[in-house]
Order: C-alpha cells, then sequence, then structure tokens
C-alpha cells in the first residue's frame, strides 16, 4: 500500500527472517521493478547507474540511484562511498526483521524464485529508494503462490530523501517508512487481499512496535478521534490515508488489553474470505475470553480517557499523548437526553453533570448498541470505573454510546435522565458520584448487589500491568 507524504499538521539468524520461497507454487510475474524499463507503478531510474547496499545481515538489499531526482543524498558518512541513506534503511530493515521475528510472525516470501525480469539479484528483500511526487513508500508484489489465501512475494519502494515529507531529517523519514513498509510484504505472506484499514493500521502499529521514540502513529490520530462514530472498517470518501493510518489506535489497544501476539493471531486466522478482518477478529478474542462487541465497547471507553482526561488508571499507557474526542453536552434535566443513530461499530459520546442524583439509561436494541457511564474526577476520566447504563449519576461523567453489531443498518438509540425515585425497576442503582470516595486520589466506587459485583457486560480484562 502506498504511504502518503507524512502530515505536517496532524531463523537461521538469532531472531532472524528466514526469507523463504516455493518455486513449484509461484505465479507469473506481478509488477516490474524501478531498474527495468517499465519501472514500478510508473517509477523507474531509467538511463540512471544504480547501486546497492546489503544490510548487516544481509537479509534484506537497498538500492539506489547514482544520479538524477532519484538519487539520495550524497552525504557518505557512515560506510565509505555509500549514501548514508542507503546505510540507515539498511539497518531499519535489519531492525524491522528482527522486530517481527520476535513477535513469530511467519517469514516474508522470498523472492528468490521470482518468475520477473529481475528479483534484485538476490534472494534478500529489496528495499528502492527513489523520488515519489506526493507519498513515501509503497509495498508492491513481485509473485503469488497459488490458493487461498492469496500469499506473495515483493518489494519495497522508499523515498529517497524526504524533503518537505513532515520528518526531521532524511534518517527519521527512512526510520519510520522502512519498517511500515516492510509490515506490509509481512500481511502479504499471510493474505495480500487484506482490508486497506487493517492493512495501514496494523502497519503503523508494527512500525511503532520497531521504534518506539517515533511518533508517526501519533501524528495521524486526530483523524480517528475526531470521527469515532465512524466505523474502521467505513472509511470515508476520497483521499483516506489519515483515517486509514490513524485505525492503528485498535492493535494498540488489543494489545495493551491482551498483549502483542493477538495482533498476529489475527492475521493466522485469516482464510481468504473478503471483507473478514473484524469477524476474523470476534473469532480471535473469543478464543481469548473475550468477543469484539465486548471489546469493542471497553475501547470507545479507553477513547473517552486521553489527552487532558487520561486517568490515573484504566485507559492506554500512553493515552496522555493521544487527541481527545469531542463531547457533546446534555441538558440533564428528567426526560430525553438526546437520540441519535449507530450504524456498525462506532461511538457517540456526551459530557453530563448534575448537583443531584440522576438516574441515566438507555433505551435501544442490545444487541446493536451498549452505553457506559465514566465518571469524571478532577477532569480526568476514571476508565477503570466505567458503568454499564442503566446507572445513577451525581456529579460529571462521560457517557459513551458503542454500537455492538457490523451490521450497517440503522440502529437508533436514546439517552434518557430521571429522577431515581422514577427510575423504576430499571435503575440499577449504580453510583458514580461526582466526589467518591478517594485512596490516594483514586475513585473508589462500589456497585449495587444487583449487579453482582461485575462492572459492565462480560467484565472487565485488567491491562498488562495492572492488577
Amino acid at each position: 500500500m502506498r504511504r502518503a507524504k507524512t502530515p505536517v499538521t496532524t531463523a537461521a539468524l538469532a531472531l532472524g527472517f528466514v526469507l523463504v520461497g516455493h518455486p513449484a507454487r509461484a505465479q507469473n510475474c506481478e509488477s516490474a521493478r524501478p531498474t527495468d524499463a517499465e519501472g514500478a507503478a510508473g517509477l523507474s531510474y531509467g538511463a540512471a547507474k544504480v547501486g546497492f547496499f546489503d544490510s548487516p545481515s544481509g537479509r534484506a538489499r537497498v538500492h539506489y540511484a547514482l544520479s538524477g531526482p532519484d538519487a539520495p543524498p550524497a552525504d557518505s558518512t557512515m560506510v565509505a562511498d555509500v549514501p548514508d541513506a542507503a546505510v540507515v534503511a539498511a539497518q531499519a530493515a535489519d531492525d524491522a526483521l528482527d522486530k517481527y521475528a520476535a513477535l513469530e510472525y511467519q517469514p516474508l516470501l522470498g523472492d528468490g524464485d521470482s518468475p520477473c525480469a529481475s528479483n534484485g539479484d538476490s534472494d534478500a528483500v529489496d528495499i528502492y529508494l527513489i523520488h515519489f511526487a506526493a507519498a513515501d513508500g509503497q509495498a508492491i508484489l513481485d509473485h503469488c503462490q497459488t490458493g487461498t489465501p492469496k500469499r506473495c512475494a515483493g518489494f519495497v519502494l522508499v523515498e529517497n530523501d524526504f524533503a518537505g515529507g513532515g520528518y526531521a531529517d532524511t534518517a527519521e523519514g527512512l526510520r519510520t517508512v522502512v519498517p511500515h513498509e516492510l509490515f506490509h510484504l509481512v500481511q502479504d505472506a499471510y493474505d495480500a487481499n487484506v482490508e486497506r484499514w487493517w492493512a495501514e493500521g496494523s502497519a503503523q502499529w508494527a512500525a511503532k512496535q520497531v521504534y518506539p521514540d517515533l511518533l508517526d502513529l501519533e501524528r495521524f490520530l486526530p483523524a480517528y478521534f475526531g470521527s469515532p462514530w465512524r466505523p474502521f472498517n467505513v472509511p470515508p470518501n476520497g483521499v483516506v490515508t489519515n483515517f486509514l493510518y490513524a485505525t492503528a489506535i485498535w492493535p494498540v489497544f488489543l494489545e495493551q488489553r491482551f498483549d502483542a501476539a493477538i495482533v498476529r493471531q489475527v492475521f493466522e486466522s485469516f482464510d481468504g474470505t473478503p471483507n473478514n478482518v473484524l469477524p476474523t477478529t470476534d473469532q480471535v478474542l473469543k478464543k481469548n475470553g473475550s468477543s469484539l462487541a465486548q471489546e469493542y465497547t471497553e475501547f470507545a471507553a479507553y477513547n473517552a480517557g486521553t489527552g487532558s482526561r487520561a486517568p490515573t488508571r484504566g485507559g492506554y499507557q500512553n493515552g496522555a499523548a493521544y487527541p481527545e474526542v469531542k463531547l457533546k453536552a446534555l441538558d440533564t434535566a428528567p426526560g430525553e437526553l438526546v437520540s441519535d443513530v449507530e450504524s456498525g461499530m462506532g461511538s457517540f459520546y456526551y459530557s453530563v453533570s448534575s448537583t443531584s442524583p440522576l438516574a441515566l439509561s438507555l433505551d435501544a436494541d442490545p444487541e446493536r448498541v451498549a452505553a457506559l457511564a465514566i465518571p469524571l474526577v478532577k477532569g480526568t476520566a476514571d476508565v477503570a470505573a466505567a458503568q454499564a447504563l442503566p446507572a445513577t449519576l451525581d456529579g460529571e461523567a462521560i457517557v459513551v454510546v458503542a454500537g455492538q453489531s457490523l451490521n450497517r443498518t440503522d440502529a437508533p438509540f436514546t439517552l434518557r435522565a430521571a429522577t431515581p425515585s422514577d427510575a423504576g425497576p430499571e435503575s440499577s442503582g449504580c453510583s458514580l458520584s461526582g466526589a467518591p470516595d478517594t485512596q490516594d486520589g483514586v475513585s473508589k466506587i462500589w456497585l449495587a448487589a444487583a449487579l453482582g459485583g461485575l462492572l459492565w457486560r462480560g467484565g472487565r480484562r485488567g491491562r498488562k500491568g495492572e492488577t
């Protein structure tokens, strides 16, 4: 998949990736390369002489033009007579392949048996430094095996200098893009037809695993947090790159709720069925004692506790660095507070405040829509104390309404408020106190006996490191 320019505003070897090929199963050549006359995706080195540099492990080969617009910056301070860009790209490739092997992803499919005119003259994975007009990287298929899912080998194109691309320098651009594009080849070894939102979101997540200090993942997140009502698998029309990359917040959430292996398990479970990422994720989550509906609701709660609202317990480990969802303030006079429509798995966020007890309830199909109330304690969202509606509010809270089904027909919902004496038997009696009992500043909210000591539906799985 092609990366847009990063927005300015917004094992034979230890832990190695062995590149493997299957000559008897290879199909026809899928693409030419920049070193071929026809070029790759319309990009070619033309008549320029070409050099290459092999990574320290020999698992990656970086190709570059020696002259013309595709030539990387001439600086050569790391290896004699080799552009620094090629050396940095090669090291980034080794770092990425090491990390993906450590995370136990299956090896890339090698191109040693490629039916194409060129395979980079080695079995190594090939990286071509090239000048893009409006992108900074692309993974391209070389050849594919027969069968389902469609499993393919490939190579990657990476911007040669990252001038004006929103990175601090060429090295930062390479360390950002090379791991991202190589993870697309990892994906292609499982299924080259993976849905684009998951392809880009998981590649952003994977690159962050390689270099946690880089902030490319965070730079794109506003595109999701700005429209949380939009399901992952229904990207907006037109130029959608920012939204696709911003869906990285979903694998970030899955890793923190379970561990990094959960993302790999999704890839391992693909069977070639189109548009199967979320149904497959549901199957994987059920094997781990949960479900897509339950985890999406928890995910929506996590997204209420970011930025200045990031809690001291519960929620994302790095939530303070993430953007905030916008809250629609509701008038909490008894009666109907708001009505809206869910479609698929999106989420809506409301702020409520009451100086006297107020019973909140949700009127909706429980198979399609769920709602949580999250206490606001001194301006922060106490995600760990989130409770399912109906609940009783006395203070401030964020109410999150979250989709429960992949069904994209309309699912209307209404939030209502009543005085506790008028709420009737539907009220759970749960209390969300604006001034709760505290110990060391941590909210202590006790649930009504009617809930049997459980938090919202299905219980809650503690974040790694929590007890």
